[in-house]
């Protein structure tokens, strides 16, 4: 494991009549006059279709603020650095270097209630091909470094939380997930993405509702085959 750390028709004038062999004079000027009169209503008519050829498309404010739009969504699919100010990137992370080593490294960022039973609700990015027959599952564990307001440590016991779907872009979230009871505020949460074989998975719901169960102690949580894909620490004080 790695460690991070952070911190776009032409209306043409009909001619004149033709007037009788005594009239031929006037008639040629009149026809003279009308062929000017026309020549002027087809340039008038030309004007409007010329300036609105040079001013055809979008605004190039609007091209500008599409472009730079579509840039945004690219660079950050997952929305990550768009989060409001109460998101934060956790300070202590660590990735498995082999998975990742030639992909981008995950990021992640996390909020918590200011509640005396905190609610964690975390979102990232991971571009991490699940392989077959495996699942990718958030586990959390009571950091035993921390208290909560009591005075007691963390228990330092393993929870299955909830299995991870990454999208096509490997975004993926938890949303306001209790940490446990009133007064646990303080107790730092250590966040854990493992893959873990799929029949295990389907476990993990089924003992999480057996009665007194609280948590994979150490020496149960060795015994279960899994890969640590990341880690990071959520602090609650």
């Amino acid at each position: 494991m790695t460690n991070t750390d952070t911190g776009s028709s032409d209306d043409t004038a009909a001619p004149e009549p033709q007037g009788e062999a005594g009239e031929r004079g006037n008639g040629k000027t009149r026809i003279v006059i009308a062929a000017i009169g026309g020549l002027t209503v087809v340039a008038a008519a030309a004007v409007p279709v010329l300036l609105n050829q040079g001013t055809s498309g979008p605004p190039a404010s609007q091209s500008v603020s599409t472009a730079t739009s579509a840039e945004t969504t690219e660079n950050d699919p997952c929305d990550l650095d768009r989060l409001g100010d109460y998101w934060n990137q956790p300070p202590s992370q660590r990735y498995n270097e082999a998975l990742f080593a030639n992909r981008q490294r995950p990021r992640v960022y996390s909020q918590v209630s200011p509640d005396s039973n905190p609610e964690v609700s975390v979102k990232g990015q991971l571009n991490l091909d699940v392989p077959a027959g495996q699942v990718l599952y958030l586990i959390r564990r009571p950091d035993p470094k921390t208290k909560d307001s009591f005075g007691n440590s963390g228990n330092n016991r393993y929870y299955p939380a909830t299995p991870v779907t990454p999208t096509s872009s490997g975004c993926w979230e938890d949303d306001n997930r209790p940490v446990g009871y009133p007064g646990v505020k303080g107790i730092g949460q250590i966040y854990m993405l493992v893959l873990v074989g799929r029949d295990q998975a389907a476990k993990f719901p089924a003992d999480r509702k057996a009665k007194n169960w609280d948590g994979y102690s150490q020496d149960q949580w060795r015994a279960i085959n899994t890969i640590d894909v990341m880690s990071f620490n959520v602090s609650t004080a």
